[in-house]
Protein backbone atom coordinates (compact mmCIF):
# COMPACT_ATOMS: atom_id res chain seq x y z
CA UNK A 1 0.00 0.00 0.00
CA UNK A 2 1.21 3.20 -0.46
CA UNK A 3 1.09 6.18 1.88
CA UNK A 4 1.19 9.66 -0.01
CA UNK A 5 1.77 11.39 3.51
CA UNK A 6 3.83 10.44 6.60
CA UNK A 7 2.90 10.96 10.25
CA UNK A 8 5.75 12.97 11.29
CA UNK A 9 4.10 16.38 9.57
CA UNK A 10 0.67 17.37 8.93
CA UNK A 11 -0.46 16.78 5.26
CA UNK A 12 -0.86 20.64 5.17
CA UNK A 13 2.78 20.75 5.90
CA UNK A 14 3.97 18.36 3.43
CA UNK A 15 1.85 19.84 0.72
CA UNK A 16 2.81 23.41 1.45
CA UNK A 17 6.85 21.48 1.20
CA UNK A 18 5.67 19.81 -2.07
CA UNK A 19 4.33 22.93 -4.37
CA UNK A 20 7.43 24.81 -3.18
CA UNK A 21 9.91 22.15 -4.33
CA UNK A 22 7.96 22.66 -7.90
CA UNK A 23 7.59 25.92 -7.88
CA UNK A 24 10.31 26.87 -9.94
CA UNK A 25 9.71 24.58 -12.65
CA UNK A 26 5.63 24.58 -12.84
CA UNK A 27 5.08 27.57 -15.04
CA UNK A 28 7.80 26.14 -17.81
CA UNK A 29 6.06 23.01 -17.47
CA UNK A 30 2.69 24.24 -17.61
CA UNK A 31 3.15 26.33 -20.94
CA UNK A 32 5.10 23.63 -21.85
CA UNK A 33 3.12 20.90 -21.44
CA UNK A 34 -0.33 22.58 -22.53
CA UNK A 35 1.63 23.80 -25.75
CA UNK A 36 0.60 27.42 -24.23
CA UNK A 37 -3.29 26.64 -23.83
CA UNK A 38 -2.71 27.81 -20.26
CA UNK A 39 -2.04 31.36 -20.91
CA UNK A 40 -4.56 31.69 -23.30
CA UNK A 41 -7.54 30.66 -21.38
CA UNK A 42 -6.45 32.89 -18.76
CA UNK A 43 -6.18 35.85 -21.68
CA UNK A 44 -9.63 35.10 -22.53
CA UNK A 45 -11.49 34.84 -19.31
CA UNK A 46 -9.77 38.15 -18.01
CA UNK A 47 -11.01 39.64 -21.50
CA UNK A 48 -14.28 38.23 -20.88
CA UNK A 49 -14.33 40.18 -17.27
CA UNK A 50 -12.98 44.07 -18.99
CA UNK A 51 -17.06 44.22 -19.40
CA UNK A 52 -17.59 44.51 -15.71
CA UNK A 53 -16.47 47.26 -13.63
CA UNK A 54 -13.92 45.50 -11.30
CA UNK A 55 -12.19 47.20 -8.31
CA UNK A 56 -11.29 43.95 -6.77
CA UNK A 57 -9.97 40.66 -7.37
CA UNK A 58 -9.43 37.89 -5.20
CA UNK A 59 -7.68 35.01 -6.90
CA UNK A 60 -7.75 31.80 -4.57
CA UNK A 61 -5.20 28.93 -5.16
CA UNK A 62 -3.06 31.64 -6.87
CA UNK A 63 -0.06 29.29 -7.08
CA UNK A 64 2.93 31.12 -8.60
CA UNK A 65 0.15 34.47 -10.03
CA UNK A 66 -0.18 34.13 -12.97
CA UNK A 67 -3.38 34.67 -13.40
CA UNK A 68 -3.45 37.80 -10.63
CA UNK A 69 -0.38 39.30 -12.61
CA UNK A 70 -1.91 39.02 -15.81
CA UNK A 71 -5.55 40.52 -14.23
CA UNK A 72 -3.09 43.19 -13.46
CA UNK A 73 -2.52 43.79 -16.82
CA UNK A 74 -5.68 43.94 -18.41
CA UNK A 75 -7.91 44.40 -15.82
CA UNK A 76 -6.40 47.44 -13.57
CA UNK A 77 -8.03 46.80 -10.74
CA UNK A 78 -7.54 48.82 -7.86
CA UNK A 79 -6.76 45.68 -5.20
CA UNK A 80 -5.60 42.55 -6.13
CA UNK A 81 -5.39 39.51 -3.55
CA UNK A 82 -3.89 36.11 -4.12
CA UNK A 83 -4.54 33.29 -1.46
CA UNK A 84 -2.80 29.89 -1.82
CA UNK A 85 -1.01 28.04 1.10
Amino acid sequence: MIKPYSNDQSKKQQVREMFDGIAPTYDFLNRFLSLGIDVSWRKKSLKMLEEYPIHHLLDIATGTGDFALMAADILKQDRIVGLDL
